[in-house]
């Protein structure tokens, strides 16, 4: 839930907007679309309500703008970086540089805090309102075998209803109700049945069973929950207000459309009478035929003014309905927190993949092992749904940054040397001249940013573009984007793209791609030859994410890998380069041969 609070403010704004195109839909199509349409709109604003809280990873969520202004950068040497790996081969030092979330962690943290605090005080109103209706159903007396009763039992029929629906009469209520999920009852306040006409009783039957007809308990309750969760917004408050005479209001046609013409008016005569001698009380979970005097002006209106539905009417709903629909499902991706460029769509339909179970190298940590037989073609594959999800590269990103400068000539095969500046750096190794592989191997951020400031953004963003990088996001600072969770990359991707530079499939010069891969060198074991770069996450000074990859080549094949892990901390470079080394040295019988 680490940047949550900010995600869930900016989504606001976008259901506000939603909110507001409801109403504009709402107004336009007001005569030209039946009531019932009109309120069926609002069920899918009201869905939408609840896209920013589906139950999906919410941890790699960064709103890219905002978080790379917000970034600084504070020296800190990971532990045990530089110890080398058991074994043959020798992985190269993984110096990682802290990113700190700074003032947008605190921001985020004052969001939720306020949040939570608003949503504990509705919750407890929601409380307070469940135990008002379980107080008035123990209070309530059934209607039985009486000429309400009667009454009550016809419009069953009339309706066509065949649900269970109770009919109580109680002195908790100043206006009849309908209330019930599993239990649906219709609770009449016991005034009303001191005095009653048996028309004026129909229609209010009639009103009360539609609710339960459009399944309106079902609405009430995500209302309310939704209430709980935009306690803050007024536009989704407006927007409730609004949903609720639009209810009515279908109920109120949907009983026209039973009802006889010259009997409207005296459904209209019930709605005044009710407004004249009963107070209306609306409370949470309930749908009632009262409404306070706006409400039941309006309404009238509508009786006044209503034409039973054609073909026309019908016509204008389906279209309307149709485009709602398309623009509420082109704005879910920025609702949700994982969105669609979080994750890169694999096709493991066309491939020949091998899951494997890693989990005992793994251990305590969340992450994927991908592995591609380049002799076998065969894609080995430990956890596929995480093996999609994009991270940031961290310093694996060197490489492509180091062959973007070797493109564009601001360094050269035979010539990458660059003077150190004399400034202090976080590690000692960092402060002297330096060449590509020195850089490479010691993780010289100044090195590479020196390359991304001499060839600015456009030219980067043109370049991720044109390798097809993850999702090729750089932000206005170029300093550490492929660290701040600007960047992102998926271990499936790093396998294809590392293989498309070692093969030389990839559009530059082919000098360029090995003095990049010639700089990759790990060493050679009786495994084989080993290329790869390392990567390490830190945020607030802990290591939450850790990269290795490369490739392995041996005698008569080529096996392309990538390894990532994540933690709360102790997930850094080398320790998903040994992962790597265990996979590849100590079990290759299981992993390298097809």
């Amino acid at each position: 839930m680490q940047n949550f609070g900010i995600h869930f403010l900016l989504s606001n704004f976008i259901l506000a907007g939603l909110t507001c195109f409801i109403l504009a839909v709402r107004r336009l199509l007001r005569g030209r679309v039946s009531p019932q349409i009109q309120y069926r709109l609002w069920f899918l604003w009201l869905a939408f309500l609840f896209v920013p809280f589906l139950p999906v990873d919410l941890s790699g969520f960064s709103f890219r703008e905002l978080i790379c202004d917000s970034v600084s950068q504070v020296g800190e040497r990971t532990a045990a970086l530089t110890e080398k790996a058991s074994g043959a081969f020798s992985i190269s030092g993984d110096f990682a540089v802290s990113v700190s979330s700074g003032s947008f962690g605190s921001l985020n943290k004052i969001l939720l805090l306020a949040w939570t605090a608003g949503a504990a005080s509705s919750c407890g109103f929601l409380v307070f309102s469940w135990i008002r209706i379980r107080r008035i159903r123990r209070s309530a007396l059934p209607i039985e075998k009486t000429p309400v009763r009667r009454i009550f039992d016809s419009c069953k029929r009339e309706m066509n209803l065949h649900r269970n629906v109770g009919l109580y009469s109680t002195g908790e209520l100043k206006s009849p109700a309908a209330a019930g999920i599993l239990s649906p009852s219709v609770y009449l306040p016991s005034s009303l049945l001191a005095d009653f006409r048996q028309d004026s009783l129909r229609y209010i039957f009639l009103h009360e069973l539609q609710h339960f007809r459009q399944h309106d308990s079902v609405a009430n309750l995500l209302a309310e929950l939704a209430r709980i969760l935009y306690w803050f917004n007024p536009a989704i408050w407006y927007g409730m207000k609004k949903m609720r005479l639009d209810r009515e209001i279908a109920c109120d046609s949907a009983v026209l459309e039973i009802l006889k013409d010259q009997e409207y008016s005296g459904y209209g005569y019930t709605l005044l009478d009710l407004m004249e001698k009963i107070s209306f009380s609306s409370f949470p979970f309930s749908s009632g035929i009262g409404g306070n005097k706006s409400q039941i002006r309006l309404r009238i209106l509508n009786i006044a003014g209503y034409c039973r539905e054609n073909r026309r009417r019908k016509r204008w709903g389906i279209l309307a309905c149709l485009l709602s629909t398309a623009l509420f499902l082109s704005c879910a991706p920025l609702l949700t927190i994982w969105d669609s460029e979080d994750v890169y769509a694999f096709d493991a339909g066309d491939k020949k993949v091998v899951s494997l179970d890693l989990s005992e190298e793994f251990q305590d940590y969340e992450g994927s092992f991908v592995l591609y037989d380049s002799v076998g073609k065969t894609w080995k594959i430990y956890d596929l749904a995480r093996a999609q999800k994009r991270v940031a590269p961290d310093s694996t990103y060197k490489i492509y940054a180091a062959l973007h400068g070797l493109e564009e000539g601001v360094i050269s095969p035979g010539k990458s040397e660059m003077e150190w500046d004399g400034r202090s750096c976080p590690f000692e190794e960092w402060e002297q001249d330096q060449n590509l592989a020195s850089a490479m191997k010691n993780s010289v951020n100044w090195y590479f940013q020196r390359i991304d400031a001499g060839l600015g953004a456009g030219s980067v963003r043109r370049f991720l573009k044109k390798i097809h990088y993850g999702n090729g996001a750089v932000g206005r600072d170029l300093a550490l984007y492929w660290t701040d969770q600007t960047l992102k990359i998926s271990p499936v991707e790093q396998v294809e793209l590392f293989r498309k530079l070692y093969e030389h499939m990839l559009p530059f010069s082919d000098e360029n791609m090995d003095a990049v891969i010639d700089s990759l060198y790990l060493g050679k074991s009786d495994t084989g030859t080993l290329y790869g770069k390392t990567g390490t996450g830190q945020v607030d000074h802990k290591n939450v994410n850790g990269w290795f990859t490369g490739c392995l080549e041996t005698s008569g094949n080529v096996y392309y890998f990538a390894v990532n892990i994540q933690s709360h901390e102790g997930a850094s470079g080398s320790r998903a380069a040994e992962i790597a080394r265990k996979i590849l040295e100590e079990r290759p019988e299981t992993f390298l041969h097809s």
